[in-house]
């Protein structure tokens, strides 16, 4: 946008920086070029610092003239370049529209005309009556004035502002300055840009003077102060100064995620304070979908612990198997025993800990699903392959995990031993069915888990012919290993019979001593590992060379054959012992430690018992031997970069650790394994949170009809104390007030129950959260941790009548508040009163109104000619007869009366 400040490194404008931005700027001329301005004259260093920077310049006749009077219009150029300079830019409309009645857009001055505008849309000048007087000598007060509105415009704080924390000097004439100039005055004075006692508000200002005037304020230095503070991470800030420029700060301490913390840095030798707030969008689950009838998927925002994933996701009415995440941590899937068909069931996802940092956790998920599969299973695709004219086997993908009956390809039945179903996949074997050829499947009495049945799926396909011999790759995998990659999946018998041992070749020829080979883990068969184990093959030197002889004999899946052939492959001696690099602390939500995992450069060999006091020397903060993790075992997975040590049970350490471990901790996977060297290590355990709670155990609140009842642990306080179990404040459902509600507690003090006031329940509710908070143990010396538990309640709001119309003489529509079930006991249970006096029809029967379940249409027992009436009123008199339609049944609410219409 034009006029907006778009702050740039700020100008300075001195004669010792002139030659700086002599290349950038060309002048007219110099102060010492100026015939009319000695060296001598107490203005030539201003005016020579403000001709280079091309604020000010002066005539065509090699004169400055310094004693000259300045005009309103010549300032007006001289402070509009000066905020030009700083990025603020000159208004787009400024040859459109005019800032001055006395300043045309067409003048033949443009330079005015554009500085005019600059000046006027920054406030620098105002003008009188909307004009400029260009041409006008400016006073000295009015100087003062568009000085400190110019300083105001480039620093976003004014000269005023700026000598508010200086003390005054003395100004001797300022009371005779007009009253808006004399705070301008006397920041002048303050700030040493005026040096003389008496300021002479009224009398005009020279060029020289200007320029000194003009040449301090420039120079007048702004004390920056924090503009904006932006956490980028918890040790890393981007910090904007007043003058907007922008600094990267590294803190020593992180900040705390989400917590507004006041922050001290240093910036160019200067401190500054600021509060900053590390903002970090707390990890929680994103959906809870079924996504066929036994399948669950749970999608979190953020990857999480797969050890801490069991037990974590319930679907009222569903029993859910074990867990598993996938590769990426942030999708977890979960099977039931049996078709999932519910309505309105609660999902609950506990919260579950975070890959990224074990002490986070993702929050509590909570909703309702309703979910039944009525949807029949199909065929989603087929295939058959051969390497010749026929194949065997068809594998048939269907939409869903499903049992069938029968099957058959181009109408002849499939025996049903050959038939075999795999959740999803049907294969089907000792078939022939040729390539090049249309062909059809038929599955018969196709029935997924829920019951849906398609009594025939059916799905035309054809057979492709693969001939191509597969073709493979080969590589190091470290120093003791050769792995070959195969460009389709193997038949991996065939591959496990030709390379065995023998087919490493030495530079020789010679056999090189190997295992046979294995299948690499999700390879899909293409992969597998040829282990070397001769010890001996870097005796003499670091790197050996060897041929790997790949047999004829090989075959993929489809029993095409591999070509023989040999591979030259390279093995570099690894000579590096496994060195620690860093240790990671794992506590539970006490702050007591579980598991201690020290992790190291490359990975390792197995190993399934290390004992910590044998291979560890601990020293605490003291210099004292400590034997705090002495109990500590650790393991080794092959193949992993990590020792794991864990605690048979958790256990409180606090301060820190000085650890010195043993040599030969772990063993690398070198063929000549290397073993580590003693290391050190100082294990910052931090101080642990002293436990001043107590929680509660899952589904420790039940319900019954309109009362909730709350289980605690151990004895907790009753009465009007702080901490009380029977103060509704700590309490709330669905994150509302229990107002009106009762509490009681029993003779223990551990079960409080609370009678919820009628009408506190307006529907049914198999989902509602229920918090308890801020309760005590009768000591007083813990509080019962936040907890929240999903209950089942119901309504509690009795109905009432809302109106009545009269439909015709013995027919009146009456309408609740919510939807209502009519009883048969109608009479006694209203009481229709025409004209101040109970008539004698009643209100005998009543059904619903279709479209209408707010309404009940009533016949009375006899008919009222309502034309002859002037006031009918219906009278609630009993609650016998209408409910509404809440699983409780809430009967209707007594002595409502309403006119009849």
């Amino acid at each position: 946008m034009a006029n907006q400040p778009k702050k740039y490194t700020k100008f300075v404008a001195t004669a010792a920086t002139a030659t700086l931005v002599a290349s950038a700027i060309v002048p007219v001329a110099s102060a010492a070029s100026f015939k009319d301005v000695a060296e001598t004259n107490s203005h030539a260093v201003n005016i020579e610092a403000l001709v280079e920077a091309g604020i000010i310049k002066g005539f065509e006749d090699g004169t400055f003239k310094p004693g000259q009077e300045l005009t309103r219009g010549q300032v007006v150029k001289m402070l509009g370049k000066w905020v030009e300079k700083q990025g603020i830019e000159i208004p787009a409309d400024f040859a459109t529209k005019a800032r001055f009645t006395d300043v045309a857009v067409d003048a033949k001055d443009q330079e005015l005309v554009k500085y005019a505008a600059l000046v006027a849309d920054t406030g620098v000048f105002n003008g009188s009556n909307g004009a400029l007087n260009a041409s006008g000598k400016i006073t000295r007060e009015n100087m003062a004035l568009v000085l400190d509105r110019a300083f105001k415009a480039i620093n976003e704080t004014s000269l005023v502002e700026l000598a508010t924390k200086i003390e005054d000097v003395k100004v001797a004439d300022l009371a005779t300055a007009k009253a808006e100039a004399r705070e301008a005055i006397q920041s002048l004075r303050d700030l040493g840009i005026s040096v003389v006692e008496n300021f002479n508000p009224k009398n005009t200002v020279t060029r020289g003077q200007f320029a000194s005037f003009l040449n301090k304020t420039i120079n007048t230095s702004v004390e920056l102060t924090v503009k904006e503070v932006v956490a980028v991470d918890a040790k890393t800030l981007n910090v904007t100064l007043s003058d907007d420029s922008t600094h990267v700060v590294t803190l020593e301490k992180a900040l705390e995620a989400n917590e507004a913390t006041e922050v001290t840095f240093t910036i160019d030798g200067k401190e500054y304070t600021a509060t900053v707030t590390f903002k970090v969008e707390a990890p929680k689950v994103m959906s809870v979908n079924i996504v066929d009838g036994v399948t669950v998927e749970v999608k979190f925002s953020e990857a999480v612990l797969k050890s801490d994933i069991n037990k974590k996701v319930s679907i009222q009415g569903t029993t859910l198997d074990t867990a598993a995440l996938s590769e990426d941590g942030k999708t977890l899937t979960l099977t039931s025993d049996k078709a999932i068909n519910v309505k309105d069931a609660a999902v609950v996802v506990e919260p579950i800990r975070t890959a990224k940092d074990r002490l986070v956790k993702t929050a509590k998920f909570v909703s309702v699903v309703t979910y039944k599969d009525e949807v029949a299973p199909s065929i989603v695709s087929v295939k058959a392959v051969t390497k010749g004219k026929v194949t065997e086997t068809v594998v048939v993908t269907l939409s869903e995990k499903s049992t069938i009956g029968s099957a058959k390809i181009n109408g002849v039945d499939v025996a049903a031993g050959k038939i075999k179903v795999e959740g999803k996949t049907v294969t089907l074997e000792g078939v022939t069915v040729e390539a090049g050829k249309t062909h059809t499947v038929e599955l018969f009495n196709v029935v997924d888990t829920a019951g849906n049945k398609s009594v025939k799926a059916s799905k035309a396909f054809e057979v492709t012919v693969d001939t191509v011999a597969p073709t493979a790759t080969i590589e190091a995998a470290g120093d003791n290993a050769i792995l070959v990659t195969f460009d389709k999946a193997m038949n991996v018998d065939s591959v496990k019979a030709a390379l065995v041992n023998g087919i490493v070749k030495d530079e020789l020829l010679g056999a090189v001593t190997s295992d046979t080979a294995t299948v690499v883990e999700k390879s899909d068969n293409k992969q597998f590992l040829v282990e070397l184990k001769d010890n001996a093959v870097f005796a003499n030197k670091d790197s050996r060379t060897f041929t790997v002889v790949l047999g004829g004999t090989m075959t993929d899946a489809l029993g095409n054959k591999f070509a023989a052939t040999t591979k030259s492959v390279t093995l570099t001696k690894d000579a590096v012992k496994p060195v620690a690099t860093g240790y990671d602390i794992i506590v539970d939500e006490d702050g007591k430690v579980e598991e201690i995992v020290v992790e190291f450069n490359e990975a390792l060999a197995a190993n399934d018992k290390i004992d910590f006091k044998d291979i560890a020397t601990v020293v605490n903060a003291e210099g004292k031997v400590d034997d705090k993790l002495d109990t500590l075992t650790g393991s080794v997975e092959k193949g992993s970069k990590k020792v794991t040590f864990k605690f048979a049970t958790p256990v409180l350490v606090e301060g820190k650790l000085a650890v010195t471990f043993n040599k030969e901790l772990v063993t690398d996977l070198a063929l000549a394994a290397n073993k580590s060297d003693t290391f050190n290590m100082t294990f910052d355990f931090g101080t642990a949170k002293t436990s001043t709670d107590f929680e509660m155990a899952a589904g420790a609140i039940t319900t019954s009809n309109d009362t909730i009842t709350v289980n605690f642990p151990e004895a907790v306080k009753g009465g009007a104390v702080a901490g009380s179990a029977t103060d509704l404040a700590n309490y709330t459902l669905d994150g509302k007030a229990l107002t009106g509600a009762t509490i009681t507690i029993d003779a223990d003090n551990k079960v409080a129950t609370i009678k919820l006031a009628e009408g506190t329940i307006t529907a049914d509710n198999k989902t509602a959260v229920m918090k308890v908070s801020n309760v005590q143990n009768l000591a007083g010396t813990k509080t019962v941790k936040a907890y929240e538990q999903t209950i089942a309640v119901q309504d509690t709001k009795a109905p009432e009548l809302t109106s009545a119309v009269i439909v015709d003489n013995e027919t009146i529509e009456l309408t609740y508040n919510e939807g209502v079930l009519p009883g048969t006991s109608f009479a006694s249970d209203f009481s229709l009163i025409v004209d101040g006096q109970v008539a004698e029809a009643t209100l005998a029967t009543a059904t619903p109104v279709a479209g209408k379940e707010n309404t009940i249409r009533v016949t009375l027992s006899k008919e009222v000619n309502f034309s002859l009436v002037d006031t009918v009123t219906v009278k609630v008199i009993g609650n016998a007869s209408v409910t509404d339609k809440a699983e409780r049944k809430n009967a209707q609410k007594l002595n409502i009366e309403v006119k009849a219409k």
